[in-house]
């Protein structure tokens, strides 16, 4: 019961902290793109009809809600059982020199493995229906629909960083910057608008998800599952076909603009 408290009583002001957060990116993100600037970035935009709506964005704000409160949840028991020194998570960069740089990738991969798998388990009929669907609601995305998800998805997606904090050596810093290109990365996915330069896919970067490549799988639903990388969808065949195509296509749109 101890420890039940003591995580809940963390609960509020790390819900408060995600808030503040993630709003501030998400807000302003939507501001520049959707209202602002919306047509000087008009041929930046990857699909041309505009659905999204008063009542899906109201929708997409109730469900955020939930998300940041499993968010808060999970950092409440990482920081609990760091408290007890339970956890590898430690603060002194001369620890482990090499493994403070290497960490930042190590942890990015790894939640993109534990992302894509998961994601294809989301799509499996029973949970689809029940859990994911809830976030596929919004096919014309914008910033908005990043944190519009089932309260179960959240839990699904996030679970691996318990086990990855007790297991692996990991630099505060570094889990705090991994979690910032977390929500950036997030944002770009749906933000509904192309931002990466036309050579985007033909260099090494070609190995990162462009926002693209995340809008396809809300509009085709069964393909590109990956997060940060293209890396699982182009070795087991799931990203579809016509991505870079289309990725081209929005290039073509925008220099014709």
């Amino acid at each position: 019961m101890d420890a039940l408290h003591t995580i809940l009583r963390e609960l509020p002001l790390g819900f408060l902290q995600g808030l503040l957060l993630n709003g501030s990116v998400i807000t302003l993100a939507y501001f520049i793109f959707w209202k602002k600037f919306k047509v000087r970035f008009a041929a930046w935009r990857i699909q041309q009809r505009q659905r999204a709506d008063g009542r899906q964005i109201r929708s997409e704000l109730r469900h955020a809600l939930g998300t940041l409160l499993v968010g808060a949840l999970f950092a409440s028991v990482v920081l609990y059982l760091s408290s007890l020194g339970y956890t590898r998570i430690y603060t002194r960069f001369e620890e482990h020199p090499v493994w403070s740089v290497a960490g930042f990738f190590v942890l990015l991969l790894l939640d993109d493995t534990w992302f894509y798998w998961m994601h294809r388990l989301l799509h499996r009929p029973w949970l689809y229906r029940w859990v994911h669907r809830v976030h596929h609601q919004s096919v014309d995305v914008n910033p908005f629909s990043s944190l519009s998800f089932h309260w179960l998805e959240p839990v699904l997606l996030s679970a691996w960083i318990v086990p990855a904090a007790c297991i692996i050596p990991i630099y505060a810093p570094v889990l705090g910057l991994v979690q910032l290109w977390g929500l950036l990365d997030n944002v770009k996915a749906h933000l509904g608008y192309e931002l990466y330069p036309a050579g985007f896919n033909r260099g090494w970067l070609r190995f990162f998800t462009s926002s693209t490549h995340h809008n396809m799988h809300h509009r085709k639903v069964r393909g590109n599952y990956g997060v940060h990388l293209r890396i699982w969808d182009r070795l087991l065949g799931t990203e579809f076909e016509d991505y870079e195509a289309e990725f081209d296509r929005i290039q073509q749109q925008r220099r014709q603009h």
